[in-house]
């Protein structure tokens, strides 16, 4: 994830070529920096601890022979890109003074073999040849650039790219990778920063009770799918609601879901960031209705009669205030009750500025409600309005905006009331989105979320939706930040679905973190080094299935003592093979080695087998049955003896 512009972090200059050839080419197409020096080998498998160490490996391949200050500058040059560069570092690639690329270090050392650039570190490229020059550190590959002047330019082109550089689906992410690699970790930070946060030098619990806050406020907004969540959970659906009083009948009603209670206060937050002129005539009218309420129920509560009169010079009657708010109506000497909502009546409010040139009501009505009772309607209009120079004038500073107002201020909105507008981000967190039948759960919102068919884009699509017939798009400020487990089996089905609407992000084991962030210090418990150990496990599960079913650095995160680590064995990687490698203990043994096994002791030297017509069963004794030792069992002596064996490591 990107660090902010002036956040910790280091700026480096790497050089592309080696006197003959340039390798920019290899390293803007691979995504990393590389340099040279190829005969030394894999550092990591070298176990290179200090620049001693590489001055050691200079010395047995030939390098620099009578030149020991060479030796020893071009050594702490490696030892550098190996354990100094961290992620979030910023790298220019550069072929003498002239810059051909700006990245972001986004991974680990590695090596290979097969380059003449060997040793590598991933990288995001920000930039591709940019109008600037750096000429420090001309004479080196690897140099730490100081001066202020520089990298202050490098910010500001960061910045510039960050602005005009932002893609489409970038309202849409999905972190995935395999389990343990922090993506629902990094959401957190994520939402945060799309919110506006700046969380320099925060610590963990910070960074939650920020993000607690966020969620309270409505800004933020975590789910986690699952095989049970529907439609009607996430857009919207009919649900029952509980009765006022004991005996009265349950009612339905429509409720918004998830997803669209968030998009409604986010295109609330649009209108009241320059509140328009419809937007204020809608919030005025939903007081004045909501006071035009309160004083029928209190002339009803003493058993007046109230009347209103009709366009034609008629009357009808006021017969209640339904559950839901609605003014029922009735004529004089008919039973039928005509119900009349705020909603309704907003529309008719905001459509005729004068009533008395309303002419065919019903007909000028209906094309703006749809068919109802308009003689009800009117009436009820009518006198809101005759009642509104009677209502005091609300402090508009302290305005408090309740939930269906803010509703009404939105089916308001005009498109052209969104178009060129940003406004304060809000963020819905999809936990395991992959686990949710996502064509079913989004159903059509799947293409109103990509960002050209935004509400204010020229290709801004709005649809009907099912139950409560309302027009519905998703608003500029609606960011989805979704997780996706690779390990999963759902996964193929899903990318298929969403890789069009979503930019997918990878999140991959980060070994170093283990080393900075993890409670053992350096990352290491009992001489044994944990982000060494995860990376042989990893190596071994990616050959043996894939990269997507490796185990995430969080697993090591919190181990201190070597307890820790016999639990973490016993409770989380080895139940992981199992369900990896559907219990097959020649896989899972050569991926933690033979010291975790044991043989069973209780097998029979005797054909226990039925007898199924001329299958020999004679050479199926033979076979030797495994059993995984329990790791929290195993004295320290024989489970450091396991590990060892399991690196390789005498």
């Amino acid at each position: 994830m990107d660090k902010q512009i002036g956040q910790s972090r280091n700026y480096w200059r790497i050089g592309t070529s080696d006197g003959y050839n340039n390798y920019w080419e290899i390293m803007k197409n691979n995504q990393y920096v590389s340099i040279g020096w190829p005969e030394i080998g894999d550092l990591l498998e070298s176990g290179i601890q200090s620049k001693k160490d590489i001055i050691r490996l200079f010395h047995d391949e030939g390098y620099y022979p009578d030149k020991k200050n060479v030796a020893s500058r071009k050594a702490g040059e490696i030892f550098s890109f190996l354990k100094d560069i961290k992620d979030g570092d910023i790298v220019l690639a550069q072929n003498g003074a002239k810059i051909l690329g700006i990245g972001e270090i986004v991974g680990d050392y590695g090596y290979n073999s097969s380059e003449n650039f060997p040793h590598f570190r991933r990288v995001v490229w920000k930039i591709i040849e940019p109008e600037l020059r750096n000429d420090e550190g001309l004479q080196t590959t690897v140099y730490k650039i100081q001066h202020l002047d520089t990298i202050q330019k490098i910010d500001s082109l960061i910045r510039t790219y960050k602005k005009e550089s932002k893609m489409a689906n970038e309202l849409n992410q999905i972190l995935f990778g395999p389990p343990g690699t922090g993506k629902t970790y990094n959401t957190i930070n994520k939402a945060l920063e799309l919110c506006g946060e700046d969380l320099t030098g925060l610590s963990r619990q910070d960074v939650k009770e920020r993000f607690e806050q966020k969620v309270k406020e409505g800004r933020i907004v975590f789910t986690t799918f699952h095989q049970s969540m529907t439609y009607e959970d996430f857009v919207e659906g009919i649900k029952p609601v509980e009765p006022e009083k004991e005996g009265d009948p349950i009612i339905y009603r429509i409720e918004e879901g998830i997803f669209r209670k968030l998009c409604i206060e986010a295109a609330f937050a649009l209108a009241k960031e320059k509140e328009s002129e419809i937007t204020e005539n809608v919030l005025d009218f939903s007081l004045a209705f909501d006071d035009f309420v309160q004083r029928i129920e209190e002339k009803l509560t003493s058993e007046q009669q109230v009347e209103l009169a009709t366009k034609n010079g008629g009357r009808v009657i006021v017969d209640g205030i339904s559950q839901q708010g609605s003014i029922l109506i009735k004529h004089p000497g008919k039973d039928n009750i005509y119900p009349v909502t705020k909603q309704r009546l907003s529309k008719l409010h905001a459509a005729f500025s004068d009533l008395s040139e309303v002419h065919n009501i019903d007909q000028q009505f209906r094309s703006i409600i749809g068919g109802s009772n308009s003689t009800a309607n009117w009436a009820v209009l009518n006198a809101i309005r005759n009642n509104i120079s009677d209502s005091v004038e609300p402090n508009k500073s302290i305005r408090k905006y309740t939930w269906e107002e803010k509703k009404e201020v939105v089916q308001a909105l005009s498109r052209e009331d969104y178009k060129d507008k940003d406004g304060e981000s809000f963020v819905l967190i999809i936990d395991e989105i992959n686990r949710g039948n996502v064509s079913q759960i989004f159903g059509e919102l799947i293409t109103l979320i990509e960002e050209d068919k935004r509400l204010g884009n020229a290709e801004a699509i709005q649809v009907r939706l099912p139950y409560s017939k309302d027009s519905f798009g998703v608003p500029p400020n609606v960011y989805i930040l979704g997780t996706m487990n690779t390990a999963d089996r759902s996964v193929e089905a899903l990318d298929t679905a969403l890789r069009r609407r979503f930019s997918f992000i990878e999140m991959p084991p980060c070994y170093s973190l283990i080393r900075t962030d993890g409670k053992a210090k350096d990352g290491i418990i009992n001489g044994i080094d944990l982000s060494l150990l995860l990376e042989i496990i990893n190596k071994r599960i990616e050959k043996l299935l894939d990269k997507d079913h490796m185990i995430g650095h969080s697993y090591f995160l919190n181990i201190s003592t070597l307890n820790d680590l016999k639990s973490t064995f016993q409770n989380k990687i080895i139940p992981l093979l199992q369900e990896y490698f559907y219990g097959d203990y020649g896989k899972i043994g050569l991926v933690i080695g033979a010291g975790f096994f044991e043989i069973n002791e209780n097998q029979s030297e005797e054909d226990f087998f039925a007898p199924f017509d001329d299958y020999e069963s004679s050479v199926l004794l033979e076979k030797i049955v495994y059993r995984i030792r329990n790791a929290q069992d195993m004295t320290d002596e024989s489970f450091t003896a396991a590990v060892y064996s399991l690196m390789r490591k005498v």
